[in-house]
């Protein structure tokens, strides 16, 4: 049990940092002989698994640091590469899981017997054996709930530091790139004193995550109290307030009611890609994985999770804007009247 919660708790360490980051390190570790795994997550050590992870690493870096000089499609770009980066941390934890049942047993031969008891491999040394899998399960749970927290709290820590728009992006890139260095070290040095380490040190971080997703809850609860506004709206000027709940549901609808024609079908097109996530692409990137029952389970749970909070916050976020837009007199029931008669 101990080098199953110790295993477990390593791959969670993937949903604090940078997924890519991690995996590249842990294949330098044993590129450099740091670390020994086992021959069935040997090919973590190839070169062509380091240069894929590298690649994967880059293309999710570049828009975060791009975005300081071309903001705008770069953020957008940035915000979609994170949510599609979002579906792999299950499996980059149960990688990361699978890695550390080796590493540490090599490192505690006591701990070797209870590696070949368990069955974690199948003894012909090319497979995964079924606890092997439930182990992975595990970690991408485990990986999996520290990144939802993770993304809860951005919004919150954003609002209160004021590191919005252009330089969020390339703050948390930062933060989570050295958090992987910090916590990579620490999966080394504690796997090497004593194992049970990692899971009090997944436990201090999976508090620390909740208690910042708490405090993110409760700021967007705070930053959404505009509701009250939106009623009395609805009552004094039905349109603009019924506009403001169809932005909310449904992104563009309500500047496309005030014929703001740019703003409406650029959100209205990227509410038709988060349908089409959460009908078609979780779904079928679940199916992908059912040879993996437990990452698939936790892709789909997840993720379907996920994608919706990503949609609720962004729908927050336009109908936020339109209701001040409208309350500032920027937008006026004469706006609509000039562009239909220039239209006409």
């Amino acid at each position: 049990m101990e080098l199953v919660l110790s295993a477990i708790a390593s791959g969670g360490l993937v949903g604090a940092s940078d997924q890519y980051l991690c995996l590249l390190l842990l294949s330098i570790a044993s590129k450099t002989g740091l670390v020994t795994l086992t021959s069935q997550m040997g090919f973590m050590g190839s070169w062509w698994f380091m240069a894929i992870v590298a690649v994967f690493w880059l293309l999710t870096l570049a828009p975060a640091y791009a975005s300081l000089l071309s903001p705008g499609v770069v953020n957008v770009i940035n915000t979609i590469v994170r949510f599609l980066s979002g579906f792999v941390v299950p499996v980059s934890g149960a990688l990361m899981t699978l890695a550390s049942v080796g590493a540490i047993a090599e490192m505690h031969p006591e701990l070797h017997d209870i590696l070949q008891t368990l069955r974690i491999f199948d003894p012909d040394g090319f497979g995964v054996g079924e606890v092997g899998w439930l182990v992975a399960g595990g970690g991408a749970v485990a990986a999996s709930v520290l990144t939802g927290a993770k993304f809860l709290a951005k919004p919150a820590i954003s609002a209160a530091t004021g590191t919005t728009g252009t330089v969020s992006a390339p703050v948390y890139a930062t933060l989570e790139n050295i958090a992987s260095v910090v916590l990579m070290v620490l999966l080394y040095v504690l796997s090497r004193i004593d194992p049970r380490l990692l899971v009090g040190l997944l436990i201090l971080l999976v508090l620390l995550f909740l208690g910042a997703a708490a405090y993110a809850i409760y700021t967007l609860w705070r930053l959404g109290k505009g509701v009250g506004r939106v009623i009395r709206l609805i009552e004094t000027r039905p349109k603009a307030g019924l506009s403001v709940v169809a932005e909310f549901l449904v992104w563009g609808a309500g500047w496309l009611i005030w014929a703001r024609w740019n703003r409406g079908i650029i959100r209205a097109a990227f509410w038709a890609l988060w349908i089409v996530a959460i009908i078609v692409l979780i779904p079928a990137i679940s199916a992908a994985l059912v040879a993996v029952p437990f990452v698939a389970s936790a892709v789909l749970l997840v993720g379907e999770a996920l994608t919706t909070a990503v949609g609720l916050f962004i729908g927050m976020r336009s109908a936020r804007l339109l209701l001040q837009s409208l309350e500032s007199g920027s937008i006026s029931e004469a706006d609509t009247v000039s562009a239909s008669a220039l239209s006409g």
